[in-house]
């Protein structure tokens, strides 16, 4: 693949731009020269001779081979991929997919990838399936892109180590880069950047060591000069004899910083006149904390006979060994004999500790200190442009990494990409197969032209549109930002099957409703959706910021957020709570009187013991007078648990109603009669009904005077009118009746549920053995055929595109798929019964938080006591219920929407294959995360 046709390279600036008219291209091994075209095959192209498939056999074209290059360039009318296919909805069912194969020269193959990773619609098919990674023809690629990437695995860690701040990118992305370029100035720059780190630490060694030298000739000069002098014997003056010499002296090579010690103590220094090797001494630095243990192995090893003086460095020093700054002490070991030398230098090279040689005339410690100084200035020079240097060659480095980051990953997926091609060697073309949309076949082909007049290839790139027989095509729906967060949901549960319905328009209007009925509350919905709003608004630039985990996760959903803040404002008007507290905006209807603890309608109050409702109810929501009753939590729990009934039969049979969709679109009758009909009739013939009571109490008056004066009017408890159903079929009490012949009215519907379970179960098994022993005589040819010759009945079915057709394996999964919606139908309508203790959970903990912290903390008049206590009321609310009970309700309405409504129509023939294409914009935001 051609990597040398950019016009320029921003590695340096001035590189010499390559050839325009020959650029060498490397493909398979071999050479081809972009400025020569190939005579055989532009003459055959130009004549009209076939494309054939490659000698191999390996997906070639076959029968194909005598269409011509204009021939599949001009393509064929596509034909719908399902029986019923029609246009859909971005969102309703997938668009329609096709298979395409693609022809493009070998020099265009570089060039036709590169563009259509840009337009990133197209998911290629795999046609090396047999190969190994490291059989496929750009293997060696590969590993030159992952070679070039621990490269800039090396730059970044020296870049952040260098610590240069936030360095903005001045590299283009989209700018042209040779690859044997980048790659060569990547080698140029790990070796130079290596050879500096080396010279780095080689001068921050030497610093190191001339730094503890002076202290040791400072520390043992001070020594020297508290010592006493040694006195004449009979056997000769005692000295201070043979130093160390060159055995403990360090290399000092460099300079660093400027450093000015006193050096009286040196001229203060004590010395004597050498006289015989009757005592030595060694000098150096050790880490503080080996002190004690280093003296005493040296008392032991020595057996006493050495002496062994500390001074500790105020300030501290570099440890060679870790790089840390740790704390030392400069030392002295007097000895004597050559056997107690050998045992002092082992125990000394065992602490670590770095001996430096110390001179005895008081001329030669005064020229070592003042080496020492010069020595250091000189060091701290060469350090200082040392380190500009190095600073100046990373800084540039930082601002183009990113962009060579992504140039190398673009380059190492086109070779991925062109991996999964095959090349045909009688023509000597690539080829590749893949899925694309339908409506995106003309600007497949202008990426492919495109390519073609990039690369200067003289045969024209073709595209070919091609059955895709019983492959099923991979799943692909168009989404925005807005409905891509509702479109993830549902496909953490599971991708459509091709063609499916999606559950994802109707998620986006029920899941925050029903998240809302859960946490209905204007202030804590107005808190949600101020802050949904705001990453909603700054969405341009937080997508340029790297968010933590948590902030990541609700900037990826602040659509979904900013929905469930505004459905929850909705129910919190409903429900009448602004932080847990009643607002009477249009003044209750409802007052109490000292003739009854029971309130009575503001125009009902002329006998206040008959505790008369209002005339007119509250115009909007709950009345306020509610909030603060004794009966209040028994009304609020009355009207949530209906309604939670209410929504979830309605969302269950949407859920039945889409399964028909589904059956109806893939013309699968079987589903609709023996699956839909009976789902419908046993959902609503028990649940269904129950909704038809709860509307049904609801819209009767039950203080009216008919129903006063009637003694069998009252008000039935509609759990006993349900289990009634069961246990006494056809039997109504008085007390439970709501309408006349509702005996009559509820067996049938019994008798419908139970007639319904049969009906799912046995007629589809039976019926498909039917359909598949009558297709027996009529089968098409098979390519199944066994050693005998003939097609073996028993492993060909002919109801399911040609799968084993095995009755028992049938009528199992119907059986289970029969006893999960029965049981289903009676857990999953008891599971919606989630949306009544969640929010009878969230207004209870706002009311405690309410009344016994903020509340509490207002009656007593103390400022100090109030602030703490708002303090504690908004870390509370903040806190448990917008944080926890938030992701509590969540999680509650993903379960309500994965189990309780999608498993009735929602991948019940299995889940189908994401399409997910070649594009640079998956690319690049998979490298984001």
């Amino acid at each position: 693949v051609d990597t040398t046709r950019r016009r320029g390279n921003p590695l340096t600036g001035a590189l010499r731009p390559p050839s325009s008219i020959k650029i060498a291209s490397t493909l398979r091994g071999r050479a081809v020269t972009r400025g020569d075209s190939n005579p055989d095959l532009a003459g055959s192209a130009a004549a009209g001779i076939g494309l054939g498939g490659p000698s191999s056999g390996s997906g070639g074209l076959g029968s194909r081979s005598n269409r011509s290059a204009a021939a599949l360039t001009a393509g064929r009318p596509f034909a719908h991929l399902t029986p019923s296919s029609s246009p859909m909805g971005a969102l309703f069912r997938s668009e329609d997919m096709i298979l395409v194969r693609l022809y493009f020269e070998r020099v265009a193959a570089h060039d036709t990838v590169d563009e259509l990773g840009k337009l990133g619609m197209v998911q290629f098919k795999d046609l090396n399936p047999d190969r190994s990674s490291f059989q496929r023809a750009f293997s060696n690629d590969i590993k030159r892109c992952d070679e070039m990437q621990r490269r800039l695995r090396f730059l970044e860690v020296q870049v952040t180590a260098l610590d240069l701040g936030k360095v903005e990118d001045v590299g283009d992305m989209d700018m042209p880069v040779r690859l044997d370029d980048l790659d060569l100035h990547l080698h140029t720059m790990e070796k130079n950047i290596l050879e500096m780190n080396d010279h780095w630490n080689s001068l921050n060694q030497q610093h190191n060591e001339l730094v503890e030298l002076r202290h040791v000739l400072e520390k043992a000069a001070e020594f020297f000069h508290d010592a006493p002098r040694a006195q004449s014997a009979a056997y000769g003056s005692l000295g201070i004899l043979d130093p160390i010499g060159g055995d403990g002296s360090g290399s000092f090579r460099g300079r660093l910083t400027d450093v000015e010690p006193s050096i009286s103590g040196l001229r203060r220094g004590w010395s004597t006149e050498v006289a015989s090797n009757l005592l030595s001494f060694y000098t150096g630095v050790i880490g503080r904390e080996r002190v004690a243990s280093f003296e005493r192995i040296l008392f032991r090893a020595t057996r006493g006979n050495c002496f062994v003086r500390f001074a500790e460095i105020s300030e501290q020093l570099t440890d060679p060994s870790s790089g840390e700054m740790v704390k030392k002490s400069v030392f002295v070991v007097f000895f004597s004999g050559n056997e107690i030398r050998v045992k002092v230098g082992k125990i000394c090279a065992a602490f670590n500790a770095s001996r430096y040689p110390f001179p005895e005339e008081h001329h030669e410690q005064v020229a070592a200190l003042a080496s020492c100084q010069a020595r250091l200035l000189d060091l701290s020079r060469i350090i200082e442009t040392t380190s500009q240097q190095r600073a100046n060659t990373l800084s540039d480095v930082a601002g183009k990494l990113e962009s060579w980051k992504w140039v190398v990953k673009r380059e190492k997926s086109i070779y991925h990409t062109l991996n999964l091609f095959n090349f045909d060697t009688s023509n000597k073309l690539f080829y590749a197969e893949g899925w694309c949309p339908v409506d995106a076949i003309g600007d497949i082909r202008q990426a492919l032209e495109t390519g073609r007049r990039k690369s200067n290839a003289q045969v024209p790139s073709v595209l070919e549109e091609r059955s895709h027989g019983h492959e099923t095509p991979p799943t692909h729906f168009k989404t925005n930002r807005f409905t891509q967060v509702f479109q993830s949901i549902v496909e953490a549960y599971g991708v459509a099957q091709y063609h499916e319905v999606n559950p994802a328009p109707f998620s986006i209007a029920t899941f925050p409703f029903l998240f809302a009925v859960m946490f209905g509350d204007v202030g804590h919905g107005t808190i949600m959706t101020l802050f949904a709003l705001y990453l909603i608004l700054a969405e341009r630039r937080l997508a340029k910021q790297k968010l933590n985990e948590i902030m990541g996760f609700a900037y990826t959903g602040r659509y979904i957020i900013f929905l469930m803040g505004l459905f929850s404002i909705y129910t919190g008007l409903i429900y009448n709570e602004v932080f847990a507290i009643p607002v009477d905006l249009f003044r209750s209807r409802w007052k109490f009187t000292e003739g009854n603890s029971m309130a009575c309608g503001i125009n009902e109050c002329d006998d206040p013991k008959l505790a008369l409702p209002p005339a007119n109810p509250y115009p909007l929501g709950f009345d306020p007078i509610w909030k603060g009753s004794d009966n209040g939590l028994v009304f609020f729990n009355s009207y949530k648990m209906k309604l939670s009934i209410i929504f979830g039969v309605a969302q269950m049979v949407l859920g039945i109603c889409l399964s028909y969709m589904n059956a109806k679109f893939f013309k699968e009758p079987l589903d609709v009669f023996y699956q839909f009909i009976p789902q419908m009739i046993l959902m609503n013939s028990i649940f269904g009904y129950l909704v038809v009571l709860i509307i049904l109490k609801w819209s009767i008056n039950w203080n009216s005077d008919a129903c006063k004066n009637d003694p069998t009017c009252i008000a039935p408890d509609l759990k006993n009118v349900l289990i009634g159903m069961f246990m006494s079929p056809g039997h109504v009490p008085d007390e439970l009746r709501l309408y006349r012949g509702q005996g009559s009215v509820q067996l049938i519907l019994l008798g419908l549920a139970l007639i319904s379970v049969p009906w799912m179960l046995f007629p589809k098994p039976l019926l498909l053995k039917a359909r598949h022993d009558k297709a027996r005589g009529y089968r098409p040819l098979s390519n199944e055929v066994d050693t005998v010759g003939h097609v073996d009945d028993d492993e060909v079915d002919h109801t399911d595109h040609g799968k084993p057709f095995d009755f028992v394996d049938a009528f199992v999964n119907q059986m289970i798929h029969t006893i999960e919606f029965v049981l289903g139908t009676v857990s999953n309508t008891a599971s919606y019964l989630r949306l009544w203790a969640l929010s009878l959970a969230h207004a209870q903990l706002s009311d405690v938080f309410l009344e016994k912290v903020l509340l509490l903390s207002l009656s007593t008049g103390n400022v100090v006591a109030i602030a703490i206590g708002f303090s504690v009321w908004f870390g509370a609310t903040m806190g448990v219920l917008m944080g926890m009970e938030s992701l509590s309700a969540f999680l509650h309405a993903l379960r309500l929407h994965w189990v309780e409504f999608q498993n009735k129509f929602y991948n019940l023939h299995g889940a189908g294959t994401k399409f997910i294409p070649y594009s640079y914009t998956l690319l690049q935001a998979e490298e984001e995360a």
